[in-house]
């Protein structure tokens, strides 16, 4: 299956569907069983950023595929081995930091490799010129993965190329590829080695698709203490 071109009409509604989908996995653990659902529904074929035939999708397919076909015990669950191994390796990447591959963007970016520092407050300066405020930042902060990719999408589905590209270029993939990589290499299980690889390339191909934009300077970083609430377009 080929990508969709961003010139077709439909395209931007598509790309950011996937967006989505990716955000949505990296947002928390998946049982197995749910994982396995995905692959019985299509995916990865069904991405539009990142053709059937493409490594990245392939070694997401074989790594759901695996799932999929793992021996079910006498209740119809999964083994326990599987579950385990997705819940460490997890709990490693978006928890407990143990692979040193943080999801937020201001532990790569800051000098010291600090949580909340001042690529975290670009990040939400950029959000509060759309409108959006993620629900609770003391919960998963603003330049959290899912958030980037979520906004990216929000962009996307209003139509807003331009700030799209610009917020890929300035934020997302200036430190998306480091993430990725470190996974890969890192990750006990295919499934969440596949996963990075396969939202670098989505993210890739949707840079690509967009307009070529200058990178925005950074702002002055802010205190934290910023109360959570507002429109809640990330949550």
């Amino acid at each position: 299956m080929n990508a969709v071109p961003a010139s077709r009409p439909a395209w931007p509604a598509l790309a950011a569907e996937d967006l989505r989908t990716l955000a949505w996995l990296h947002a928390k653990e998946h049982a197995p069983e749910l994982l396995a659902e995905l692959y019985a529904n299509g995916f990865p074929d069904t991405l539009v950023l990142v053709g059937a035939d493409a490594p990245e999708s392939r070694a997401m397919a074989v790594a759901l595929r695996a799932l999929a076909s793992s021996r079910c015990d006498s209740e119809g669950e999964l083994p326990y081995t599987d579950t385990d191994q997705l819940a460490a390796d997890y709990a490693a990447i978006y928890l407990t930091h143990t692979l040193r591959a943080s999801p937020h963007e201001s532990v790569w970016r800051d000098d010291d490799h600090l949580m909340l520092q001042a690529p975290t407050f670009s990040v939400r300066e950029f959000y509060r010129r759309h409108g959006v405020q993620v629900p609770d930042w003391r919960q998963r902060a603003d330049d959290h993965l899912t958030h980037e990719l979520e906004f990216v999408a929000l962009l996307l589905e209003r139509e807003q190329a331009r700030e799209a590209a610009r917020f890929l270029k300035t934020h997302l993939m200036s430190w998306l590829p480091q993430f990725a990589g470190r996974v890969v290499q890192r990750a006990d299980t295919p499934f969440y080695a596949a996963l990075a690889a396969l939202t670098l390339s989505a993210c890739e191909a949707c840079q690509q698709a967009l307009p070529d934009v200058a990178v925005l300077p950074p702002v002055v970083a802010q205190s934290a203490a910023v109360p959570p609430g507002g429109c809640g377009a990330l949550s």
